[in-house]
């Protein structure tokens, strides 16, 4: 039986999910993807690109065009999928709705994020439920302390979209998609 594009085979098998707006994709979600994929006992890591974010009010790059970046540096292991699930829908989505779609397949779901998401974690929509469905993976950021009921990824790279997006530093936008990222913010900023 087929679930999607995933058979039921893949059922006992572990998955990690990292989601994020990826405004621009730079070399720090590159480093928390390839540590994950490294370090996690998992089958796969699955790549949500958002539609919109709970927490933002839009993003500067269209979404098909991140989504064609993050598919552009992930070419390098084929245990990667970048899922347009939350694309398709063309709204917010939420968390735990990807957590539900995606544990018809998967039986543990390792969820990561940046450490400075922590404070805020407790917002989530479904926070408790969504709690009790994943195993936190989280990335190292500026001391940030981690609970140690989280799975802890030193990546610890100091680099975060908002400010590239205030002034685009080509050496913290990966090599396959740099030119093209410093140009359409380039771009986008101009109009704007």
């Amino acid at each position: 039986m087929e679930v999607g594009k995933y058979t039921m085979e893949d059922k006992n098998r572990s998955v990690a999910i990292y989601g994020g707006s990826f405004d621009p994709p730079h070399i720090g979600h590159l480093e928390i993807i390839k540590k994950a994929l490294y370090t996690l006992p998992i089958a796969k890591l699955i790549v949500i690109q958002t539609f919109i974010s709970p927490f933002k009010k839009g993003h500067f790059a269209p979404p098909e065009l991140r989504l064609k970046w993050l598919k552009k540096i992930t070419e390098f292991d084929n245990r990667i999928e970048v899922s347009d699930f939350e694309l398709k829908k063309s709204k917010r989505s939420y968390t735990i709705d990807t957590v539900n779609h995606f544990s018809s397949v998967y039986d543990t779901i390792f969820f990561c994020l940046g450490a400075d998401n922590l404070k805020s974690l407790h917002n989530w929509h479904k926070f408790n439920e969504l709690d009790k469905r994943v195993k936190w993976v989280v990335a190292t950021r500026e001391e940030i302390t981690i609970p140690d009921n989280f799975i802890k990824l030193d990546v610890d790279m100091p680099i975060s979209s908002s400010t590239l997006r205030e002034e685009i530093d080509p050496k913290q936008i990966p090599e396959e998609i740099r030119d093209e990222v410093v140009k359409s913010y380039k771009k986008m900023k101009e109009n704007n």
